[in-house]
C-alpha cells in the first residue's frame, strides 16, 4: 500500500506552520496567504484586488508575464502605464523613478523579479525604493527568484510578493503563496471592486482564516502539494 494513503488529513496548525515557514524565507513579518494552485493564481488575485477603476499602474515589462499582468490591469479598468524594455535586458531604478515622476497618479505597480524565460533579473531593492518614496504599492512576481536570489521583502519594501514551488524551490506546481504588507491590505480593503466571495478573494482569506486566528481551515487542503511545499521549504 502507497504510503501516501494513510496520510492524517492536514491539520490547520500545520497549514499554518507552513505558511510561517514561507514568511520566513520570505524575510518578512507580513501576513502570508498559501493558495492552492499555481502561482498565477495569487498574480491574479493581487493584481484584481488592489487595482479598479480610477487607479493608475505603471506595469514593468521585462518578459511576457509583465504582458499578463497589463492585461489583468487593464481588465480591472486601471489606466495602464507600460514601461517596456527589451527582453534581453532589465529595467533600471532610474527607468522606474523616470516612469513614476512621468505620471504623478500612480498607485501601483507590478514587477517581475527573476525572468524564467531570459534569465534576467531586475533590480528589486532599489526599484522599491523609487515606488515606495512614490507611495505607490509593489506587486512584485518572485515566482523564479524564490530560492534562487536574495528576496528580502520586507527590507526591500514590497508589498505583494507572490512566489511559487515548482522553479527554484524544486517543487510542486500546484500551490503558491503571496505576502501581504500592511499597506497593501489597506488598500485592498478600501478597493470596492476587490474580489469577494470568489477563489481569487485574499479578502476572504484575511477574515475567514488569518483574522481569525488561523484555526479552522476554510477549505480542504491540497494535502500532498502542502506537504511537497513544507518539505522544500525544510
Amino acid at each position: 500500500m502507497s504510503p501516501f494513503l494513510d496520510l492524517p488529513p492536514l491539520t490547520a496548525a500545520e497549514f499554518a506552520a507552513i505558511e510561517d515557514k514561507v514568511a520566513a524565507l520570505l524575510h518578512t513579518t507580513a501576513d502570508v496567504v498559501v493558495t492552492q494552485g499555481e502561482a498565477l493564481l495569487p498574480l491574479e488575485a493581487a493584481i484584481r484586488s488592489a487595482a479598479h477603476p480610477g487607479s493608475t499602474a505603471l506595469n514593468i515589462v521585462t518578459g511576457p508575464y509583465g504582458q499578463t499582468f497589463g492585461n489583468w490591469l487593464r481588465d480591472c479598468g486601471a489606466k495602464v502605464v507600460d514601461l517596456a524594455v527589451p527582453f534581453e535586458t532589465a529595467v533600471s531604478a532610474e527607468q522606474v523613478a523616470e516612469a513614476l515622476a512621468a505620471e504623478p497618479a500612480i498607485d501601483f505597480v507590478s514587477l517581475v523579479h527573476a525572468e524564467a524565460a531570459t534569465g534576467n533579473t531586475n533590480p528589486v531593492a532599489e526599484i522599491a525604493a523609487a515606488v515606495r518614496e512614490h507611495g505607490a504599492l509593489l506587486m512584485v512576481d518572485a515566482v523564479a527568484s524564490v530560492a534562487a536570489e536574495p528576496l528580502l521583502t520586507d527590507a526591500w519594501g514590497v508589498d505583494l510578493c507572490v512566489i511559487g514551488g515548482q522553479k527554484a524551490m524544486g517543487g510542486p506546481a500546484g500551490v503558491s503563496a503571496v505576502s501581504v504588507s500592511a499597506r497593501a491590505w489597506e488598500r485592498i480593503a478600501a478597493n470596492p471592486a476587490a474580489p469577494r466571495r470568489s477563489y481569487l478573494s485574499l479578502l476572504d482569506w484575511k477574515e475567514r482564516w488569518t483574522d481569525a486566528g488561523r484555526t479552522v481551515l476554510p477549505h480542504a487542503p491540497a494535502q500532498l502539494e502542502m506537504l511537497a511545499l513544507g518539505a522544500c521549504l525544510d
